[in-house]
């Protein structure tokens, strides 16, 4: 009666242990599923965010380098300016000579050059003949060589002018193309500081993603080789195993073969 009271409870003992250990691997089956998964996704996720954050950093260098060739070019811009603000000064010089000059011919007080006067008598000289016709021809070698001068100072004064006038205009296209630069400057400075924002809030998202994938991982861990140690099995219940494992599976095929049975 006992032993019969023994193999009810191996019975009921088998049937328990067997439902339970397919209960818990169907159990760890799910949780490594889930592991898995979620594992594979934070990969994924994290490379998403490696790839982002390479993403912004060539911008951020295109951005360097567009605010370094505006630098470059405002640069070369003011020097052109100074140039052309000292030729506008020395052009200014020059003119106020030429006015001073032309002041003096209007007002008689600058000499011209000697006016030849064909002959060697003088206006001095009452004796002669030809003193009307002397000093009329002095009056209009004068006039010539007046007229003379104020051309060529009327042709300076128009060069000095149009110079001007070109330099004024290139510097106001000087001065435009810089005003722009430096409204370009102002956007890339703005860029450069959203974009440094950005780098710091993927760079905070990078961070938190890898920690809590670092997590996952090591909880994996502990429940693996929680579980690999479990698994371990001694010698002799392996030996058992294999043994009945082997005839069970004779067992089944001898059963699945009419004529292996017969035999």
């Amino acid at each position: 009666m006992s032993e019969l009271n023994n193999s009810s409870q191996t019975s009921q003992d088998n049937l328990s242990i067997r439902d339970r250990g397919i209960s818990s691997a169907r159990e760890y089956s799910r949780i490594v599923e889930m592991f898995h998964r979620v594992l594979i996704y934070k990969e994924g996720y994290r490379l998403s965010i490696e790839g982002k954050l390479t993403s912004i950093g060539k911008q951020v260098e295109g951005n360097i380098e567009n605010l370094e060739t505006l630098l470059r070019n405002i640069d070369i811009y003011e020097q052109n300016i100074d140039k052309i603000s000292n030729n506008l000064g020395q052009l200014q010089v020059e003119e106020n000579s030429i006015k001073v000059r032309y002041e003096e011919l209007l007002n008689g007080s600058s000499s011209l050059e000697p006016i030849p006067t064909g002959s060697g008598e003088s206006i001095d000289n009452p004796d002669s003949a030809d003193s009307r016709e002397y000093l009329i021809q002095r009056r209009r070698n004068y006039l010539e060589t007046l007229d003379k001068s104020f051309k060529r100072l009327d042709g300076e004064l128009f060069s000095i002018e149009k110079l001007r006038s070109e330099l004024t205009r290139a510097r106001g296209e000087i001065l435009i193309k810089k005003d722009e630069a430096q409204k370009k400057m102002m956007l890339l400075e703005e860029n450069g500081t959203r974009l440094f924002e950005e780098v710091k809030r993927v760079e905070m998202e990078l961070e938190s993603s890898v920690n809590e994938e670092r997590l996952l991982i090591n909880e994996f861990e502990r429940l693996v080789k929680g579980a690999e140690k479990t698994l371990e099995i001694s010698d002799e219940i392996d030996h058992i195993l294999f043994t009945y494992l082997t005839a069970a599976e004779s067992k089944n095929v001898s059963l699945g073969n009419p004529l292996l049975a017969v035999d």
